[in-house]
């Protein structure tokens, strides 16, 4: 009897343990989830690329004249369009300009003095030759004189500019990312004083294999990645020319001002062939776990039912895939990755922007 009931006891004990699952998932409740749709969009095939936040304004500002530097603006420093971002000294410039005014003076008390003289000898020269050939002699005197005047205010404006430029004015606003040079140092046309960046004139730079150029035109939109951001944005140009080692060429994308740094790496998809229709599903509908990639698609009874798929390309929230999918399934955008297949649903939203 003993060994009958011991029998029993661990079939009882058997059945509990195989049912158990089963009796779990017969309790288990619905998952709640939010369903979009697979739609059917032209597409291609990409490359990821590696790509830089770079500015458009990216220069190394130079000096003008020659001479000792009296002040440099700090790195880190804004500066406006027009202000300064270093100071030549100007002691000798306002010595030429003082020169230069004396010179002026010079030559017009001359010719004041050469116009009175013609003057008095004009009245002369009616009655005697001699007064009109030295009337003539004067005359030609006073038109050299307004000659060399004009040429004395001609360096005294030189004078004047070039005083302008001992203030070195930024041509754009922008932040000085370096100091070439320091206080005290002295400087000569052409050398290099600071770095100025303008944080707010933006692109993306690329170098891309030559071989996409022709799938990615001007004006083309394609996709960037940086880290969980994700942007779609156009190609402002691209320069189909590479050189017989790297094979590559350069890709500039258009990124408006906001929450990116120069320097800053991100990733973009550039097509590698020709548009070709096929499906897309949203992004939020993939889930990928122990080297799957799958959604969650709605059968018959609203149970989850998983379909393994092949991601492509990405084109703004949606992606494309390859997989036993039609335009028009349902596909679990939210609360996939918590599903097993065979799962009840509870559907709360159903999304339609995909189909648009």
């Amino acid at each position: 009897m003993k060994t009958q009931a011991s029998r029993f006891t661990l079939i009882c004990l058997v059945a509990i343990f195989c049912n158990g699952p089963s009796i779990a998932w017969a309790q288990e409740e619905d998952a709640v989830v939010e369903l979009g749709i697979v739609i059917e969009s032209a597409s291609s095939a990409v490359i990821q690329v590696p790509g830089t936040v770079i500015s458009t304004r990216d220069a190394d500002i130079a000096a003008e004249l020659s001479g000792r530097l009296t002040w440099i603006a700090e790195v880190g420093e804004q500066i406006e369009k027009g202000m300064s971002v270093a100071i030549i000294d100007d002691h000798l410039l306002q010595l030429q300009l003082r020169n230069d005014e004396a010179e002026i003076a010079r030559i017009t008390a001359d010719i004041n003095y050469n116009r009175r003289q013609i003057e008095r000898l004009q009245s002369l020269a009616l009655k005697n030759n001699m007064a009109q050939s030295e009337l003539d002699a004067i005359q030609s005197r006073l038109e050299m004189l307004v000659q060399e005047r004009r040429i004395a205010e001609v360096a005294k404006d030189r004078t004047t500019y070039d005083l302008s430029r001992t203030k070195i004015a930024a041509p754009f606003s922008g932040i000085i990312a370096g100091r070439e040079m320091s206080i005290g140092e002295y400087t000569a046309p052409g050398s290099s004083i600071v770095r100025l960046v303008d944080t707010s004139a933006l692109e993306i730079s690329v170098s891309a294999p030559l071989r996409v150029a022709r799938f990615n035109t001007p004006g083309a939109m394609v996709q960037v990645n940086s880290g969980d951001r994700q942007m779609m944005t156009a190609i402002r140009g691209a320069v189909p020319i590479g050189d017989t080692r790297s094979r590559m060429m350069e890709v500039r994308l258009k990124l408006e001002f906001g929450d990116w740094l120069i320097g800053e790496a991100v990733t973009v998809e550039l097509s590698e062939s020709e548009m070709a229709k096929g499906l897309s599903i949203p992004r939020d509908a993939l889930v990928l776990r122990d080297n799957e990639v799958y959604v969650y698609t709605v059968s018959e009874g609203n149970l989850a039912r998983k379909i393994p798929v092949i991601a492509g390309a990405g084109h703004g929230a949606n992606i494309s895939v390859e997989g036993q999918l039609k335009a028009g399934d349902a596909v679990v955008i939210r609360g996939a990755e918590r599903l097993h297949d065979g799962q009840g649903l509870k559907i709360v939203q159903h999304h339609l922007a995909a189909a648009r």
